[in-house]
């Protein structure tokens, strides 16, 4: 085939200024929006960069291959392009790959050169710690490669053809299953490509991908190192329809894309369905998606309600391909209502084969047809008959034919929580003992997972507990393999019927479907039923020691194999409990007729705490010598506040540097995400050193930035440490890094906090002690950091309960002064941890061993306001709007007016105070309220929420008190099912104690409402963030419900 650079050079002379990309203007244009590159200025890119790319890498060996990593801009097909006429063949791995991802790559394809941009510069010399001989090279900009370039006489001209057979790129596959691996594109798929248009359709019928490819002008939101990036890449190229690209330096966001539109004037968007469903949510989108011909998406599913808006306002034309097999060919559907399904052309050879576990679904197969002219597997696996995709397909009920995605052929679980358990390596550790024949995971549509085993010949019929007895060393085993979630409980295994062996298929292998088909009505009852390995018993009568023992039985049980570590004193959330278990417990000994919930497991956390308030309870009196929780509190602040005296006076404030750098302890999670995305963002900020426990934290939070629309991370700005604060250097593997933290960090933001409301104050003594070392750590550091402590308005919810009430009735106000009043927090172990931690902070300070400190109380922070990411279903307001759908009674008010600070603003306000508090006081802790300004009652919210789900149910408003009181009649006999359709029973204390403590919420006494409101003055005048602030109305309300899905 005739070289893609030959194409290049050909095009530069017979259409020197036809528009090749419109891409965001730089400064070689010199003005803004959008400027034209024509094939002229991309024949001279390309020249520079294949020149550029020869005299510092030398000219490329026979198929060598160089790898790039870059922002999605131009210089991706630069690369592309010119690497290939100085000889090499371009490796494009993604910049989300881990470090042994892409280790593996660039081993597996035997490269030792890359190029990157400068944003990524950083991140891949990372890789070179591990494999020395990796030459790496920072790529010119932009502006630098479309400069008039001559070529010399030593700038590759390139090859004229290539054969089929020969590869052109490399990509690589996902890696959800393991390390990415390689896939090289052969010249044949560039070949194919370009006669693609010409494939046959049957009368009166058209091509889908000939609408992509033969449009005037398309918007692409795909990444060039993926295959559908290269696909417009091509589409360029052979059919001269030049793309749109959106500015690479910007978060590839609902509204810039809505801009891009706009401004551009495109014929067609292509991007991944979330960004779609983000466009649909925006008051403009549908009339902007209105002005294209068509919108077309793939990689994945659309949202039912999005596709439908859609196809009402344009054509919505869905894609389906793979690295491996490019795209495959379809048809455009007759009727647009069916823009969910696929109709093959019959020139792509694709075949549906039913599944053998159910006849219902077909995994797509092409099949190589006898000149294979419109296939492109077969020319990146010449070696095959048949490419099967791996793709379940549900046909149309009615029209034969059409075909909708349903899944993939894996055997994923998914537990009715929405978390997805992959089965197959438990499966093989339980299938390793000699007594089991075969074992079947379970727990789809369910809140746990179990396990049906399936015993060998020779102990089929065997006593159930013996034989469980016997292989539960290789149940613990392959439990601590697998996240809580997915942990088999020794209650949840079940043994085949010798009359009804699993289910095979003709070469021997386990039909899963089907067998669980077979056990249906045994797997129900399982869960129905839940038997514990403890058994009920009547410890009513038992003496303190017998309870204490059967306590710690249950617990034993319940945690399984964590239970190892288990003594009398351990905490059992410590040592790994979760809320399921903590219910589970509660129900086990109150089964045995002691008086026990949830809330007595979080308050009584180990076994001798546990059987002493079970103990009590059967007296109906309280456990002996009981602790006050402000004797609780004084103690661990004292044991936490022992700081050095001073041989000299503490240093004067120091002027707030030019730029800052910031450790950012905690930032994966929502807000940390959010927090980290505002650092960005600001000028000031220099680098960023996040501080986090999990291993994986830059994979994490990437996933966390493309989960809320967040765009790409500068690894220049970003350092990632793996460590905990509550260990000596904090834990990093090397103590050269702590040292480089100590001398580099102006500014630490503690944000690493557990959200447990029902963990008692002991769980959170690790990260106190964690805080206590941040001000070790400031106080060690030459620049002394500033320290922004997020607190919690729990840490002065009590505040009306002990301070005066108006006798007139008059609003209580709770002000931004710092107070060490131990009385204060609410009566939690949550608040009471960080009332703790900050006066632990106030001792520092006061101690002269730190310089400043600011301590944030944040109130209840909602979901994002102007971006992408979904509110924590598991958080109370989720938990109360899905359990009043299964209800369908949803409660009229809520005891305390709505205050809530979207997390987006929250985490801007975050950045605002930290940089505004900086170095202002040496003697006080800054102390702000981050609640909104702006208060609105619940019944505001009412209708809309009403509104919103009476398409399928008919919700009736009742009062607050009497929804609390139906979750606590559900409570007393509540299955497992019932609990995940109604998770706010797992809350019943948090919404009782809303009810009963307005000390807590409205102020004073029980039962007299008072008005309590936070002060946020100082926090407005320090904060852009929190002075622009508006008030949670119903348009946000309906993003959020959107956005949860139930």
């Amino acid at each position: 085939m005739l070289s893609p650079t030959v194409l290049v050079d050909r095009l530069a002379v017979d259409k020197p200024n036809d528009v090749w990309a419109k891409t965001p203007a730089t400064s070689f244009q010199g003005e803004a929006g959008w400027e034209d590159i024509t094939f002229s200025l991309l024949k001279n890119a390309v020249d520079a960069t294949s020149d550029f790319i020869v005299r510092k890498f030398g000219p490329g060996e026979t198929e060598e291959v160089l790898a790039y990593m870059g922002i999605n801009d131009i210089r991706y097909p630069f690369v592309i392009l010119g690497a290939l006429k100085a000889g090499y063949r371009t490796l494009s791995p993604s910049p989300r790959n881990s470090k042994e991802g892409n280790l593996a790559l660039l081993k597996t394809t035997k490269c030792s050169k890359f190029l990157c941009s400068g944003e990524f510069f950083s991140h891949i010399a990372k890789l070179s710690t591990s494999m020395p001989s990796l030459q790496m090279l920072q790529i010119p900009t932009v502006d630098e490669l479309l400069m008039p370039f001559t070529p010399a006489s030593t700038t590759p001209k390139g090859r004229a053809s290539y054969s089929d057979h020969e590869t052109l790129i490399i990509l690589h596959t996902s890696g959800t299953t393991g390390l990415p691996k390689p896939i090289h594109i052969k010249a044949g798929v560039f070949s194919t490509f370009e006669t693609i248009t010409s494939i046959p359709t049957p009368p009166g019928r058209t091509s889908t991908h000939c609408s992509l490819l033969l449009t005037r002008l398309v918007l692409s939101v795909t990444p060039f190192f993926h295959i559908f990036g290269i696909n417009f890449l091509l589409r360029a190229l052979h059919y001269q329809k030049p793309i749109v690209l959106l500015p690479a330096d910007k978060p590839p966001t609902a509204e810039l894309i809505l801009e891009c539109i706009v401004k551009t004037k495109p014929s067609a968007l292509a991007s991944a369905p979330s960004m779609i469903e983000d466009i649909c949510r925006l008051p403009t989108g549908l009339s902007v998606l209105s002005t294209l011909d068509f919108v077309f998406y793939g990689g994945a599913p659309l949202a039912e309600a999005c596709g439908n808006q859609i196809s009402e306002v344009t054509s919505l034309y869905n894609g389906i391909g793979s690295t491996e097999a490019f795209f495959m060919p379809t048809l455009r559907l007759k009727d647009p209502k069916d823009w969910q399904y696929f109709e093959w052309n019959l020139e792509a050879g694709m075949v549906m084969e039913p599944t053998e576990e159910n006849p219902n679904l077909a995994e797509a197969v092409i099949k190589r047809r006898p000149d294979g002219k419109y296939q492109f597997a077969f020319w990146n696996f010449p070696e095959l008959q048949e490419w099967r995709t791996h793709d379940l397909f549900e046909e149309h009920p009615t029209k034969k034919g059409l075909w909708k995605f349903v899944g993939r052929l894996d055997d994923i679980i998914v537990l009715s929580n929405g978390e997805k358990v992959n089965p197959v390596a438990f499966e093989k550790i339980v299938d390793g003992h000699p007594w089991v024949q075969g074992a079947l995971m379970l727990g789809a549509g369910h809140f746990q997972a179990g396990i049906l085993i399936e015993p060998s010949k020779d102990h089929q019929g065997d006593d159930k507990e013996e034989f469980i007895d016997k292989i539960w060393p290789l149940i613990e085993e392959a439990n601590a393999e697998y996240p809580a979630y997915a942990r088999v409980w020794r209650s949840t295994i079940m043994l085949t019927k010798p009359e009804k062996p699993f289910k095979r298929a003709s070469k021997g292998s386990m039909m899963r479907q089907a067998t669980c088909k077979l056990y249906e009505t045994e797997i129900e009852q399982l869960y129905k039923t839940q038997e514990m390995a403890v058994e009920e018993s009547d410890a009513a009568g038992q003496s303190n020691e017998d309870v204490q023992e059967l306590v710690r039985k249950t617990v034993r049980s319940v945690l399984g194999s964590r239970a190892a570590r288990l003594t009398d004193d351990a905490n059992i959330f410590q040592l790994g409990a979760d809320s399921l278990q903590a219910l589970q417990l509660s129900r086990i000994l109150t089964s045995s007729r002691l008086k026990c919930n949830a809330k007595t497991v979080y308050d009584n956390p180990t076994v001798v705490q546990l059987a002493k308030a079970v103990s009590a309870s059967k007296k109906d009196q309280s456990p002996e010598n009981a602790v006050s929780r402000e004797e609780r509190m004084s103690a661990m602040i004292y044991r936490h506040s022992r700081f050095p005296k001073l041989v000299s006076p503490p240093s004067p404030p120091k002027s707030p540097p030019a730029t800052f750098n910031v450790l950012l302890i905690g930032s994966t999670g929502s807000l940390g995400s959010y927090i980290l995305k505002e650092l960005l963002d600001t000028p000031d900020i220099s680098q960023i050193f996040c501080l986090n426990r999990s291993v994986s934290a830059r994979e994490r939070q990437q996933k966390s930035f493309d989960d809320r629309g967040l765009g790409s991370i500068s690894p220049s700005r970003v350092q990632y440490f793996t460590g905990e604060t509550s260990a000596p250097n904090f834990g990093l593997e090397f103590p050269h890094d702590f040292a480089s933290l100590q001398q580099q960090t102006d500014m630490i933001i503690i944000n690493a906090w557990p959200v447990n409301f029902n963990s008692p104050l002991e769980a959170f003594e690790p990260v106190i002690a964690g805080t206590k070392q941040c001000a070790d750590f400031s106080s060690g550091s030459p620049r002394k950091p500033h320290i922004v402590f997020i607190s919690s308005v729990a840490s002065i919810l009590n505040w009306a309960a002990v301070r005066h009430i108006p006798e007139d009735g008059s609003e209580i106000i709770i002000g931004e002064d710092w107070d060490p009043d131990n009385s204060l927090p609410a009566k939690q172990g949550y608040g009471e941890s960080k009332h703790v931690a900050a006066s632990i902070l106030s001792n520092a300070l006061h101690a002269g061993h730190i310089n400043s400190v600011a301590v944030l109380r944040v109130g209840q922070l909602a979901g994002a306001a102007e971006k992408s990411g979904v509110w924590n279903r598991q958080e109370w307001l989720p938990s109360l709007l899905k359990t009043s759908t299964a209800t369908l009674h949803l409660p009229s008010s809520l005891p305390s007016p709505i205050d809530w600070v979207p997390t987006d603003l929250a985490a801007r306000a975050v950045v605002d105070l930290s940089l505004s508090s900086y170095h202002r006081s040496t003697t006080t802790v800054q102390t702000f309220n981050l609640v909104n300004p702006h208060t609105v009652s619940w019944s505001f919210l009412v209708p809309g929420i009403q509104e919103f789900y009476s398409p399928t149910r008919n919700i009736k408003i009742i009062p607050y008190t009497d929804w609390v009181d139906e979750l606590k009649r559900v409570s007393a006999t509540a299955t497992d099912e019932q609990i995940e359709q109604m998770p706010a029973l797992k809350l019943l204390d948090f919404f009782e104690g809303l009810n009963k403590a307005p000390a807590a919420s409205t102020g004073g006494e029980e039962g007299k409402q008072v008005d309590v409101r936070f002060a946020t003055g100082h926090a407005v005048a320090k904060s852009k963030a929190m002075a622009g602030m508006g008030v949670i109305n119903g348009r946000m309300m309906r993003k959020w419900m959107e956005e949860w899905g139930f």
